[in-house]
């Protein structure tokens, strides 16, 4: 059934998916940050657990002999590159900002910055059009995000934390270093697995050594099951399976409206870290998480879809 679905609607799918994940990925990557974890501790796991499991799968399921090898076309700059911007870049902002600021912060400074740093590094790299539409989405996107900048300067005196700034900071900053990431798979035309499977793999042999040297860690202070847990979660599911469908999305639809897609993300992680985290909601909070959403629906329900044919190395 779902081999049978047009490409448009097949990348609609994916990017659901992804948003889905990225969701749960906010609302744990902070509750983690209430643990003994550090981001070290945190990107260690990650990036431990993901090339595990692109192992496991390349050993399990092996290319068949006719399709092209690994890796066909990409240069070893263009790999660290990818590796940078969706990998390490990405991950070492986002869990610092999670150290900093509540999970409501990062639902909309992460993901719903995320369309117009990827509406903007495609019009640069791609010399993809900003439309009208899409520019009234991006202007109701950043009247959002000024919001949650009020809710969060009239918050920090309140709660007694003058660094949330710097969460506020490393979050849209996480978005560009995504937004790179998702351009240049496009014009590199990387395929979904190949891209995988370079992140995963280029940020282990990178970060490991350097995690297992130099980096503070906290991690026998932490049980084994939520060891386990959190690295399944942060590695298997929020790197590897999410970076798989965010790139098949970004393949099908494009770099904008894919990431126009993630419209439910600020909406939904604000509204459940109420309940998991008990993190209180402002009006200031509720209009910007409105204000985001309402930018991102509208810039994704527009001009009709115009799939991209996918790489041959994507599937």
């Amino acid at each position: 059934m779902f081999k049978s679905l047009p490409p448009g609607a097949k990348g609609l799918l994916f990017a659901c998916g992804a948003a889905l994940i990225w969701t749960f990925f906010i609302l744990l990557s902070r509750l983690a940050t209430r643990t003994a974890f550090n981001p070290f501790d945190l990107a260690f796991l990650r990036f431990s657990a993901a090339a595990l499991t692109v192992l496991i799968v390349m050993a399990l399921r092996p290319r068949a002999p006719d399709a092209a090898p690994y890796f066909a076309g990409i240069t070893p700059l263009r790999a660290l590159a990818l590796a940078v911007f969706g990998g390490a870049g990405f991950t070492g902002l986002a869990y610092t900002g999670f150290v900093f600021a509540p999970a409501a912060h990062a639902s909309v400074l992460m993901p719903g910055t995320l369309p117009l740093s990827a509406a903007l590094i495609a019009w640069g790299v791609l010399g993809d059009p900003i439309t009208r539409r899409k520019g009234l989405g991006l202007v109701a996107i950043l009247g959002g995000v000024a919001l949650v900048g009020a809710h969060a300067l009239a918050d920090t005196p309140a709660a007694g934390n003058e660094y949330t700034w710097i969460g506020d900071l490393a979050f849209p900053l996480a978005s560009v270093s995504w937004a790179l990431f998702t351009v240049y798979t496009r014009k590199w035309k990387v395929g979904a697995v190949d891209a995988t499977i370079l992140v995963c793999l280029i940020c282990f042999v990178f970060y490991i050594p350097a995690y297992l040297l130099w980096a503070p860690k906290k991690l026998m202070l932490v049980p084994t099951a939520t060891i386990l847990v959190t690295a399944f979660f942060q590695g298997t599911i929020a790197l590897v399976f999410s970076m798989w469908v965010f790139t098949r999305a970004v393949a099908a639809l494009g770099p904008t409206k894919t990431t126009m897609v993630t419209s439910v993300v600020p909406a939904l992680s604000a509204v459940l870290a109420v309940p998991l985290l008990g993190e209180p909601l402002s009006l200031l909070l509720v209009l910007g998480v409105a204000a985001v959403t309402a930018g991102m629906l509208i810039g994704i329900t527009g001009a009709p879809l115009r799939p991209a044919p996918l790489p041959a190395s994507a599937s």
